[in-house]
């Protein structure tokens, strides 16, 4: 690696705005927010517990709090500080939040529970902005719209994983620790409509147009994923510097770094979203009352399948069951 590349990178982890020079501002912002949701959360179900079990019982609120440990872990610690050294860090940073933590955070139904746990003027204010007709509501409801969503989820992760922006993602830097809470936001929008569990300001999306709706997704995701894991040099020029810095303290070379991250975005956001699609096919199953594919009647009849030539038996196999019953 050139001098020049390894003073880059020097400069690169060093350079950071005075207000941001240490992540300890945003991990405890972080830190404060998760914990003012739990809390909020915690008490709305309780609330809403006594009212309606069927609708907070144990599962949602499991699914809710697994959704927070996984930003926790994203957010918090240790993950931005390890992505900062490792690609198959940061991998695992945008898997738990783009991935893991939006859908489980809307099994848990999060703004019905959390609006039961508030003052009755905010619930109020809550159905208003849901069913009025302001600016407010109407800017919520057009900035919420699926499609947006599926532009906001896809330009956020491909910016991301994009090697020329990604130096500026990198390093004790404002933007290293905004650009998680910009991926969730966007991944928030996106898993809305799928899960499907959120506030219905939108009409209910068809379950066959999730189909497209998620493959569209996959594709670009499974892309990404495999140009980063079969590259034959190093995508981002600031891990490649971080581990001529380091040399073997990382455990992994820079080319075996960048494979097994690039393994993570395919293979796992594919399961992610090859499972959402099953789920999704099991959906309309049950909407049309059953839950598995019906045969047509009569797909098992004798004339069916019998060999050419000897449709006549079965024809004498008719009238001799007709015989035995009136007999």
């Amino acid at each position: 690696m050139p001098g020049a590349t390894r003073g880059w990178a020097s400069r690169r982890l060093g350079m950071s705005d005075p207000m941001f020079s240490t992540p300890l501002v945003w991990q405890l912002g972080a830190g404060l927010l998760l914990a003012l949701l739990a809390a909020l959360y915690l008490r709305g179900w309780r609330r809403l517990r006594r009212v309606e079990p069927r609708l907070a019982n144990v599962a949602r609120l499991l699914a809710f709090l697994a959704g927070l440990t996984a930003l926790a872990l994203a957010l918090i610690w240790p993950l931005p500080i390890w992505s900062n050294q490792l690609l198959t860090m940061r991998s695992v940073q945008k898997a738990l939040v783009a991935m893991i933590a939006p859908p489980l955070l809307w099994l848990g139904c999060p703004v019905h529970v959390i609006v039961w746990g508030l003052r009755r003027w905010l619930r109020h204010s809550f159905v208003y902005l849901r069913q009025g007709h302001g600016l407010a509501a109407q800017g919520l409801r057009r900035t919420t719209q699926p499609l947006v969503g599926w532009f906001a989820f896809v330009g956020a992760f491909l910016f991301w994983h994009d090697p020329q922006s990604a130096p500026f993602l990198l390093g004790d830097t404002m933007l290293h620790y905004l650009a998680p809470w910009l991926l969730l936001g966007a991944a928030l929008l996106y898993w809305w409509p799928v899960v499907g569990s959120g506030p219905r300001i939108h009409n209910r999306f068809p379950a066959w147009v999730l189909i497209p709706y998620l493959i569209t997704v996959e594709i670009p995701n499974m892309v990404a994923g495999v140009t980063i894991a079969f590259s034959s040099q190093p995508i981002y020029p600031y891990y490649a510097a971080v581990h001529a810095q380091a040399g073997d303290r990382l455990r992994l070379d820079v080319m075996n770094d960048q494979m097994v991250g690039g393994a993570i975005v395919w293979v796992f956001g594919s399961l992610v979203y090859v499972t959402s699609i099953v789920l999704v096919v099991h959906r309309l199953f049950r909407s049309d009352g059953a839950t598995a594919p019906q045969p047509p009647p009569n797909w098992d009849a004798d004339e069916k399948f019998i060999a050419p030539g000897l449709e006549h038996r079965a024809r004498q196999n008719a009238l001799r069951k007709v015989d035995l019953r009136h007999r």
